[in-house]
């Protein structure tokens, strides 16, 4: 009984790091405010819970901050050209299906699924680009290379992101304020995911070097 209390105790820990996700997710929204900012506040974010998923001692908004400053170039230019590419997806998914539904054309009906199909690829890229940023260092054309191929190699993680995303966002909706929280709370979960995926890369490198050397 009184282990459970103790503070060092494995479920006190992950509580902490919960309401450490809630609270930089006040955070997180305060630095995307200026809207072209997001890509370098996503990849801030992962920076940290990255780390504080792997309890590496760190301050919360130091290491973000200090992120966010060094992948500023980066994450700005990925965020900006993911954030204008989604809009146009989601323009050209209600376009579509608004002419199939008034026309009945099944062009119309064909275009509207196969741009569901590309914002799928879109979607899941945006999921591993802003984790790449933050653990590693490439160009930005390997960071979308890198991104989709993670997420086809490792697809049973990626639907499970997919999946624990949906639930969380819809479950969150039926309390509007909550969602305020989202973006720390599904960034805290999936580094849990990220670390594991991208823990047998680094492995891979290291014994790449050592073979080298």
């Amino acid at each position: 009984m009184n282990s459970f209390f103790d503070l060092d105790n494995p479920a006190w820990r992950f509580i902490s790091k919960f309401f450490d996700a809630c609270f930089l997710s006040v955070i997180y929204l305060i630095f995307c405010i200026p809207i072209f900012t997001i890509g370098a506040a996503n990849s801030a974010l992962y920076y940290v819970f990255l780390k504080l998923a792997k309890d590496e001692e760190g301050y919360l908004i130091r290491d973000f901050i200090k992120a966010f400053k060094q992948n500023f170039k980066q994450g700005t230019i990925v965020g900006i050209f993911l954030t204008f590419v989604g809009i146009i997806l989601i323009v050209d998914i209600y376009w579509f299906r608004a002419r199939a539904n008034i026309l009945g054309s099944q062009k119309d009906y064909f275009m509207y699924y196969i741009f569901w199909v590309i914002f799928l690829v879109y979607s899941v890229i945006y999921l591993y680009i802003f984790p790449l940023i933050a653990k590693f260092e490439n160009s930005t054309k390997n960071m979308f290379k890198f991104s989709f191929i993670m997420s086809i190699k490792h697809l049973g993680w990626t639907t499970l992101m997919v999946i624990l995303g949906i639930v969380i966002i819809l479950s969150a909706s039926r309390i509007p304020p909550i969602l305020i929280f989202i973006p720390g709370i599904l960034a805290f979960f999936n580094s849990y995911i990220f670390n594991h995926i991208f823990d047998i890369y680094i492995r891979k490198m290291e014994e790449n070097k050592k073979i080298e050397d």
